[in-house]
């Protein structure tokens, strides 16, 4: 298999860039970049960049971008949380009580929601946030990690842009502690919730009954590799099913083999199991601290990239004729910022972002 080429273009966010989303804000048909920024830790100096995308791969600062958005902001869900039609964001303050929630105005611009920011009362402080309307009530809710007592909280959006606090809190494995996702795992139209349980090497899927509460699926938490971090969902195999893939959080495995990338592939129903060839070693990769899937090639061909933050590097696999995941580094600028793949112009293939938190910077690396 021929390596994949990439056309580099970097972007200058602010201090600290850490991580990425990806949504069209301004109704141009052109997907945007969302970065948040942690700024400074002991300070509440963190912000978030917003870049508008022209389609043809340029992108241009919106207007008041960045623009202030608390102490380390950790994660990013974007939605329409107060029904105007215009994409507003919802952000976890790592190391603080806070989610704040930021209402778009449909042209690129944020400002902060009344009764913003919120005390989300998680257990000792979130790190990661999801949106999605769990009660079915046309309402978007968030969902943020209670990680200290092994929970997952949810958020009761009001249609204005506000949450009921304090939520409603459901069990996980031990210690969710950075990262939770939602997708629909079982396919029966509500949103379910994935968590990555630090402590007992497992991840939970959590279902959804589209009424506001979570049950663990059945055989549910599954084992997804020492010290499960950072989580990516995503189709790999094609068979209309979600998937999961999951990084170790490397300072506290105990044996070089336990430093792979675990992929467990779902059945439609809430249930998982590891991928054959799994998991994917990450090899000189030191620091793996994001991970990322989705389409670099044609529509059929997936690929998973992981930033490697201590290393410097990215590690892309991708998949060969033959079925199998190769890999290679790509040379980073690096630091403990993230990546993910998304599509940024109207070509059919994704590019990959890197958040290089040591130069203030992200990079896009654009299939050639």
């Amino acid at each position: 298999m021929q390596a994949q080429e990439f056309r580099q273009f970097t972007l200058a966010t602010g201090p600290s860039p850490r991580w990425i989303a990806v949504a069209d804000l301004n109704h141009d048909g052109n997907p945007d970049i969302v970065v948040a920024n942690a700024g400074s830790e002991n300070s509440d100096s963190g912000t978030i960049a917003v870049f508008l995308g022209d389609g043809l791969g340029g992108f241009r600062p919106a207007p008041r971008s960045p623009f202030p958005a608390g102490h380390l902001p950790n994660d990013i869900a974007i939605g329409d949380m107060n029904g105007d039609g215009n994409l507003d964001l919802v952000v976890a303050n790592h190391q603080s009580p806070y989610l704040r929630i930021f209402l778009g105005d449909g042209h690129g611009t944020f400002h902060l929601a009344p009764g913003s920011p919120i005390d989300v009362h998680s257990y000792p402080h979130p790190h990661g946030v999801v949106v999605g309307d769990f009660n079915s009530d046309g309402k978007l809710d968030a969902a943020t990690d209670s990680w200290g007592n092994n929970q997952i909280e949810i958020l009761f959006g009001d249609g204005t842009g506000r949450l009921r606090t304090p939520g409603t809190f459901f069990p996980t494995g031990q210690r969710p502690y950075e990262r939770l996702r939602t997708a629909d795992f079982n396919h029966d139209g509500h949103a379910d919730i994935v968590t990555t349980n630090l402590d007992d090497s497992t991840v939970s899927i959590l279902l959804g009954d589209g009424r506001g509460n979570f049950r663990n699926a059945p055989d549910s938490p599954f084992p997804a590799g020492a010290k499960p971090w950072q989580i990516a969902v995503d189709d790999l195999n094609g068979d209309g099913n979600a998937d999961l893939i999951v990084i170790p959080y490397q300072r506290d495995i105990t044996a070089p083999d336990q430093n792979g990338v675990t992929v467990l592939l779902g059945d439609g129903a809430g249930r998982f199991k590891p991928m054959p060839g799994s998991p994917l070693p990450l090899g000189d990769c030191r620091g793996p601290n994001s991970v990322g899937a989705g389409n670099l090639g044609d529509a059929s061909s997936h690929a998973i990239v992981v930033a490697c933050a201590e290393s410097r590097t990215m590690r892309i696999y991708q998949r060969g004729a033959e079925g199998h995941f190769n890999a290679r580094d790509l040379p980073i600028a690096g630091g403990w910022g993230s990546v993910a793949i998304a599509h940024l112009t109207h070509d059919s293939r994704s590019a990959i972002i890197t958040a290089n938190a040591d130069a203030g910077t992200i990079t896009i690396y654009f299939p050639k």
